[in-house]
């Protein structure tokens, strides 16, 4: 084709709105394309990044509340079970009270800025982690110790009476449920939390009573 055909053709086309609003109509329609696709990128990806998040606070709650549930089932006074957190778990905050364990962590994303995902798993097992009073099965036997006299800690050799001892353990455990509603124990990932069978011993006379807990700490 000749120089003066391809120049011919040109100017026809630049004197044909009709033309003209198509090739415009075309190139806006591609460029709000291309922006909707943009666009949904930045919200999909989000959203599949936060279900990922909330279904790993989701395991983590859930696994270490199995943990304690377990050890609560076994028979054996003083069974323990060292629990590791994993690595994909030290970005999260693990909260532990005496009801429920809790894990969660701040997300952040383009379109809803910063915000906090958490999960919370409500534990059967009547469950004590450190608190106020004690760090430790041997500091709340020594506590217990203390609070009661004569020496007696409700262990194995040690036994409580019943039931005036017992109103006197009940009142105890009833103050750090409250303390730990409010304050609970927020264990360091990079070490292992001990979970351990608890035994108290009352003596009802000739009989001899057990009321089983189960113990955290670090």
């Amino acid at each position: 084709m000749s120089r003066s055909n391809r120049t011919g053709r040109f100017l026809a086309f630049a004197k044909n709105e009709s033309g003209w609003a198509d090739f415009f109509i075309t190139r806006i329609g591609l460029i709000l394309f291309a922006a909707i696709l943009l666009l949904a990128a930045f919200r999909i990806y989000p959203m599949y990044q936060e279900r990922e998040i909330r279904s790993d606070m989701d395991a983590l709650a859930s696994d270490i509340t199995s943990k304690i549930e377990t050890v609560n089932s076994v028979t054996i006074p003083g069974y323990k079970y060292n629990y590791v957190f994993g690595k994909n778990s030290r970005h999260a905050t693990i909260e532990i009270s005496t009801e429920y364990v809790i894990a969660h962590t701040n997300f952040s994303s383009f379109m809803s800025g910063e915000r906090e995902l958490a999960h919370a798993e409500p534990v059967i097992a009547h469950i004590y982690p450190p608190n106020s009073n004690w760090n430790n099965v041997s500091g709340f036997r020594k506590y217990v110790s203390d609070m009661i006299g004569d020496g007696k800690n409700g262990d194995g050799s040690s036994p409580l009476e019943f039931p005036a001892d017992k109103g006197k353990i009940d009142t105890i455990f009833g103050s750090i449920e409250k303390e730990l509603a409010l304050t609970p124990f927020i264990p360091d990932l990079d070490k292992p939390v001990f979970i351990e069978k608890v035994i108290i011993y009352y003596k009802d006379d000739a009989e001899i009573l057990e009321r089983d807990y189960v113990f955290l700490y670090q």
